[in-house]
């Protein structure tokens, strides 16, 4: 079973793919869509692009 926080990443990083060919993407779309605290969202993000993720 994976984390709140690994289940967010996950979903975030799917819209993204997702949306690749659209241009560049705000953080509150995603939350938006993906139904994400932006907040939260922003932390994960940072996470990972400090992981070059």
């Amino acid at each position: 079973m994976l984390s709140k926080k690994s289940q967010y990443a996950f979903k975030a990083l799917s819209y993204l793919v997702e949306k690749r060919n659209e241009g560049p993407i705000l953080i509150s779309e995603i939350a938006e869509h993906k139904k994400i605290p932006l907040k939260f969202l922003e932390n994960i993000l940072l996470e990972l692009k400090k992981a070059d993720i």
